[in-house]
């Protein structure tokens, strides 16, 4: 998935907001700890936009992986939990990246068990490989490369075009076509990158578990 492949991605930025907008002050101190990671002095042995293409096998799998039960994600989790944790017995429900949503606060979802891991992987399997990514990033002190960023906003930005999309479906009949086309793009894109993001976990926890250095340090952007 590299750059020159993907003219579209020119469009969204490089950089993260400066600041987090949201009335909500849960998830104000959850969004800025978002936003600190660009500050993070070590950068990840490989970035989003070359991971299809360094490890195409794996990539492949880790999207197929995602798009049954979750597997990909199941695995990303417990990598990541073993390599920068304790493991399983240090699984909390979204790590502590995700706010309380109405009545449910997700640390609270069967912390510490393998069946909650399971339920996280299975139910959302996209967000929780992004949790295992964050994760890495938080206990190594990594900042995503410039791509990354266009590469998540680009998914995000299909996911939310689609949303939109079926919405007006329901009433404008002659939608419903466009609709059903733009939201196979959109996940097609989406578990693309959930792949490529199953490469990058495993080629850092490779490294992690060889006993090597575990990031490259580099300069601050």
């Amino acid at each position: 998935m590299a750059q020159g492949g993907i003219p579209c991605l020119c469009c969204f930025a490089t950089e993260p907001p400066q600041q987090a907008n949201t009335k909500n002050k849960q998830n104000a101190v959850v969004y800025a700890r978002f936003l600190d990671f660009q500050t993070f002095p070590n950068t990840f042995d490989l970035a989003l936009g070359n991971a299809c293409c360094k490890d195409p096998c794996c990539c492949c799998i880790g999207t197929c992986g995602t798009v049954y039960c979750g597997l990909s994600s199941c695995w990303a989790r417990k990598s990541v939990l073993e390599a920068v944790a304790s493991g399983i017995p240090d699984f909390i429900c979204c790590q502590g990246y995700v706010g309380k949503c109405a009545c449910i606060n997700p640390p609270d979802c069967l912390p510490g068990s393998p069946v909650g891991l399971c339920l996280e992987g299975c139910c959302c399997p996209v967000m929780s490989i992004s949790i295992a990514r964050m994760h890495l990033m938080d206990k190594q002190s990594i900042r995503p490369d410039p791509m990354d960023y266009q590469i998540i906003q680009c998914s995000n930005f299909l996911q939310l075009l689609s949303c939109i999309c079926n919405i007006l479906a329901l009433f404008v009949q002659e939608l419903r076509e466009a609709a059903a086309i733009l939201e196979c793009i959109a996940d097609i894109f989406t578990l693309s990158v959930a792949g490529c993001m199953t490469v990058q976990i495993n080629t850092q926890v490779k490294k992690i578990k060889d006993g090597g250095p575990n990031v490259v340090f580099a300069s601050p952007v």
